[in-house]
């Protein structure tokens, strides 16, 4: 009816509809396409499509409408608290409380019509968002002939939730070009530093481009010209390199890309899923939502509580990275989050970290699966980055609640806690965070990405293999007593290992130089790895682990770990 009156006919409606459709018009802005322009759709479509489109998700965000409207609500201490606060509204105020139903309607109208109307086939999922919507609309825009080019994140590459319309547009080819940058010199003024983008160049379904271009990780304009910046991929590539989603990996450089390929040739992924292959029984799990389980948080330890680990609590090896027992007592990491542990409470073998909150026991056991029998856990942070110090942190951790921040890791009983320990060490090694960079886009590990990482499959360790990394990696873990179940399941009984960070970096470089060789690298291959520049030059556009080295090189005097591992 509404798309009637639009067209200027006059359906049978009461004069109430027709208030109401009114009322609506004026509010959303409703736009037909074929109607608005008539004589272009006669002809097919659009000759060119061009467009910075919204970068917001259809949801309406709580914190965000109330931090101009009431800052006890936008402040509140977590979800439950803010759920409560929300819930007064209509006594405390009232105005207030009915524009917040509006807002929440209308960001709910939108979403469903995104996914009911038919519109949006391969982006109207998940947590939908604008930009991906309008990159699926000005796809439809097109003529056979036309091209298309948007200014969108790159997440339309890379994100899970787009996965569907990406692998589309790479099967039928219509992909010409994608040049992704990061806002570090902050290209655009009031978006974040973090954010990436990128330029989408497509064609119409009479367009193709079997093999289309890319770059990553651009900032300025003028590096457009740097040829080393650019590779081709193909169809056959994206089955190799995200053999589950299609999606498209983020490297840097044209060297990034046939290194990767070279890996992704001789490792298998971690999980398959068209070929039903999860050689490591691997399941993972977000065991408690900050938000959404709030409720369920205590701020005291109390008997039949268990500690609420983040994941800004641990790191490689470490399971007592950081601990809210000495916020305010020593100063953040970089002036902000929590200190940094000091040695003395690293060499107390009976100093267990401070958490935010406790939950009830009983919470913690009901989202454990029942054949996990052991008294301790795997998890992983799930909030990283490829332009951090390391992307991959894997850490093993007493049996305690893990919020999402962090990923709980379980595998089926045929995997025994030796390989267990394997599979840690291939996480936290730095050929496994190499191919981890090459397929974060943002600001998230999330498990699509983990899936199609090269990783040592358990049936390729040998027993030689065992006696290298096992005891290795028993050393970097047990550090503390609360971790020894864990010990016993390897087989060792004796006290923990005593906290010694020069023979921790040993241990973590003949481990890293291990996976080197078991991920068939060459030395240049990893001296490459270690440091891009090492291996083509000071002006060359490539980087890994840049921040490692900076740090080290401030604190040490060298690039310690490149030396330790090539020495290994």
């Amino acid at each position: 009816a509404v798309l009637r009156l639009v067209a200027g006919e006059s359906p049978a409606l009461s004069d109430a509809q027709r208030r109401e459709v009114a009322r609506l018009r004026g509010g959303v802005g409703f736009f037909h396409w074929p109607l608005e322009f008539p004589e272009v759709f006669d002809r097919g479509g659009f000759d060119c499509v061009l467009g910075n489109p919204p970068w917001e998700r259809i949801k309406l965000q709580e914190l965000e409408f109330f931090a101009e409207r009431d800052t006890n609500i936008a402040e509140a201490p977590n979800k439950a608290a803010r759920q409560k606060l929300i819930e007064r509204l209509p006594d405390t105020n009232p105005e207030l409380h009915a524009a917040f139903r509006e807002a929440l309607r209308a960001a709910e109208g939108q979403s469903k019509f995104a996914r009911a109307s038919e519109r949006f086939p391969l982006t109207a999922v998940g947590d939908v968002n604008l930009y991906a919507l309008f990159a699926e609309h000005d796809r439809w825009l097109l003529n056979p002939r036309g091209r298309g080019g948007l200014v969108v994140p790159t997440g339309i590459a890379t994100d899970d939730s787009t996965k569907g319309f990406f692998r589309d547009i790479a099967d039928s080819r219509c992909l010409i070009q994608l040049v992704g940058f990061e806002n570090e010199e902050f290209m655009f003024a009031g978006v974040a530093n973090v954010v990436r983008f990128c330029l989408f160049v497509i064609g119409g379904t009479q367009i193709t481009c079997p093999e289309p271009r890319f770059a990553f990780y651009l900032r300025h304009a003028n590096q457009l010209s740097q040829n080393e910046r650019f590779f081709s991929l193909t169809n056959k590539d994206f089955e190799i390199l995200s053999p589950n989603t299609h999606t498209c990996p983020v490297f840097r450089t044209s060297a990034d890309a046939a290194l990767t390929r070279a890996i992704y040739q001789r490792v298998p992924v971690l999980l398959e899923e068209s070929a039903g292959l999860n050689p490591w029984g691997v399941h993972f799990s977000a065991m408690v939502h900050m938000a959404n389980d709030s409720s369920l948080f205590h701020e005291q330890a109390f008997p039949a509580g268990v500690p609420l680990y983040e994941a800004k609590l641990f790191w490689h090896f470490d399971h007592r990275f950081g601990s809210y027992d000495l916020k305010g007592v020593l100063p953040g990491k970089g002036g902000r989050g929590l200190p940094e542990m000091p040695a003395e409470r690293l060499l107390d073998l009976t100093y267990r970290i401070t958490p935010q909150y406790w939950i009830d026991r009983q919470e913690l056991e009901a989202r454990i699966p029942e054949y996990w029998t052991y008294a301790w856990l795997v998890a992983f942070r799930d909030v990283t980055s490829a332009k951090l110090e390391r992307t991959s942190v894997f850490s093993y951790l007493p049996r305690t609640a893990v919020g999402h921040s962090a990923v709980t890791t379980f595998f089926e009983p045929s995997i025994d806690p030796p390989h267990i320990t394997c599979f840690v060490a291939n996480c936290n090694s730095l050929a496994f965070d190499y191919g981890v960079r090459q397929k974060v886009g943002g600001t998230h590990l999330t498990f699509g990405y983990l899936y199609q990482i090269p990783i040592i499959p358990p049936n390729a360790y040998t027993d030689t293999d065992l006696a290298f990394i096992v005891p290795r990696v028993l050393e970097l873990t047990y550090t503390a007593w609360d971790l020894q179940p864990l010990a016993r399941d390897l087989g060792y009984e004796g006290e923990p290992f005593r906290w010694d960070p020069d023979r921790r970096a040993l241990l973590r470089a003949e481990l890293d130089a291990y996976y080197a060789a078991l991920y068939g690298l060459t030395r240049d291959e990893l001296r490459y790895i270690l440091d891009p520049k090492d291996v083509y030059g000071p002006d060359f556009p490539g980087e890994t682990f840049r921040v490692l080295k900076e740090r080290e090189e401030k604190e040490y005097g060298e690039y310690r770990t490149r030396r330790l591992v090539l020495e290994a």
